[in-house]
């Protein structure tokens, strides 16, 4: 089985996040994995991810393409980082879940856990964002990004939508390449 490798890299996430240098990294790459497989991914599809996975992995993306890397780490990185929260003061163990607690440490309250992780996936959401905007603007460099390979798992409509008082006039090409899970995949 081959090993995740990650956009981001332990120097990027201690660099452009919260997460401080003391930080065992090995508590939160799990996490990169999980948030490049089921966000990114998903935000960007499967085709373009490959694709961009395979070159960065090869050290051969073009210019339009680092660009868009670049854009992708901030909200991994940001979405990584809120998802590690809950695990960095918890573990699991043959134990149980403890809780873990330095000589000069103090656990914050279930609120201010909710409040950074609310601010940490604000952040993600932004730079996801940014994503959407750089690929519609920059399209005829990224073609992967209206194709897909699981025609189950996306929206195609051919149908016009008037679901509120808002028109939205090309609402089919908002919904490409949105894989989506569980009873509402389809609607």
């Amino acid at each position: 089985m081959a090993t995740f490798q990650s956009f981001v890299t332990e120097y990027y996430l201690k660099s452009f996040t919260p997460i401080s240098q003391n930080v065992d990294i090995t508590e939160v790459t799990p996490h990169l994995e999980t948030v490049e497989l089921i966000n990114t991914r998903e935000l960007i599809g499967k085709p373009l991810y490959d694709d961009l996975k395979t070159k960065f992995i090869n050290q051969t993306l073009d210019a339009n393409e680092i660009q868009l890397v670049d854009l992708l780490k901030r909200g991994i990185s940001y979405r990584a980082t809120a998802e590690c929260i809950p695990f960095l003061s918890m573990k699991i163990t043959s134990k149980g879940v403890q809780t873990l607690r330095g000589d000069y440490s103090e656990t914050p309250g279930l609120n201010s856990i909710k409040y950074l992780k609310a601010e940490l996936e604000n952040k993600a959401e932004y730079y996801e964002q940014r994503v959407i905007e750089y690929l519609c603007k920059n399209s005829k460099y990224f073609p992967l990004y209206n194709t897909s390979d699981d025609i189950e798992g996306i929206i195609q409509s051919s149908e016009t939508r008037y679901d509120s008082d808002i028109y939205i006039d090309d609402m089919d090409n908002l919904r490409l390449n949105k894989y989506l899970y569980g009873p509402n995949k389809n609607s």
